[in-house]
């Protein structure tokens, strides 16, 4: 009988709690055990203070009742917090970017239009359909030391043709020099021209103002004394550039009677690269 009464106190005394505890609000549960989010641990304590009002259940609308004793521990909250927050353009406390917490909450991360560059256009100039050749540059006149003697001579002009030398452009000697080479005439580099051997000997280099430098190459039964005869590719090119001169004539290098091909394109070489003539070209080639 006093076992009975023990009992019957014990479960009167448990009855009592669990009332007690129901009306509390506590609702014990012994056959589960607490469910946790994977990889959050305690929800609760990760959030930072800051949103901490936005994830209370009391401020969220239709959200699970958030208790200890449940076994909640708030993934459906912490979700609906997320989505929230990132609707105003604000970040979780656990770092996630703007478009994972669109992906979590089931709304498509907006994507900006790729800019458009426009190609570059080129640029011309009004009138310009074609590129312009370079002008000719005029060669410089040798330097006061490279000069060996400077005198006046009368210079005349002459071409390859029947009207000048006698022969066709069918004779196997047309455009030959007396010293063997082919006539040439150009601005840029050397021409040849004829002169008396007895004055000026062949190969001797001078520079003629008005004509460039210039190489003795030929020779000419008018040609006699202080006369020069300079080479042009055309009758027009004598009468439109030349004629017939007085002019002062500078010697740089007197020859030793013969005249090359492999001296002509030397010294011609020297004067596109230097627009003149170096002295020590001048020795070693002649």
């Amino acid at each position: 009988m006093n076992k009975m009464g023990l009992y019957q106190r014990f479960w009167c005394l448990f009855v009592t709690i669990v009332l007690l505890l129901t009306a509390a609000g506590v609702y014990p549960d012994f056959g589960r055990k607490p469910v946790e989010a994977n990889g959050t641990g305690d929800t609760a304590g990760q959030l930072s203070n800051s949103i901490n009002k936005s994830l209370d259940p009391q401020h969220i609308k239709g959200s699970v009742q958030f208790s200890g004793a449940s076994g909640h521990t708030g993934p459906e909250v912490l979700a609906a917090g997320q989505a929230a927050l990132y609707d105003q353009g604000e970040s979780a406390s656990r770092g996630v970017s703007r478009s994972e917490a669109l992906a979590q909450s089931g709304k498509p991360a907006a994507t900006k239009a790729p800019k458009h560059t426009p190609a570059p256009h080129a640029v011309t100039q009004p009138g310009n359909t074609a590129s312009k050749p370079p002008a000719t540059v005029q060669v410089a006149a040798p330097g006061p030391e490279q000069i060996i003697t400077s005198f006046k001579v009368t210079a005349t002009g002459y071409t390859a043709g029947f009207e000048s030398t006698g022969k066709t452009s069918k004779h196997p000697q047309y455009g030959i020099t007396y010293s063997g080479v082919k006539v040439r005439r150009d601005k840029n580099a050397v021409s040849t021209i004829a002169a008396d051997p007895k004055v000026i000997p062949l190969g001797s280099v001078l520079y003629i103002p008005g004509y460039g430098y210039a190489v003795v190459a030929d020779t000419g039964s008018a040609i006699k004394g202080r006369k020069i005869d300079l080479y042009f590719s055309t009758t027009k090119q004598v009468y439109k550039e030349w004629g017939k001169k007085t002019v002062v004539v500078q010697l740089i290098k007197r020859g030793n009677g013969r005249c090359t091909e492999n001296m002509l394109k030397s010294l011609g070489r020297a004067v596109q690269t230097y627009n003149a003539i170096p002295q020590d070209l001048l020795e070693e080639v002649i």
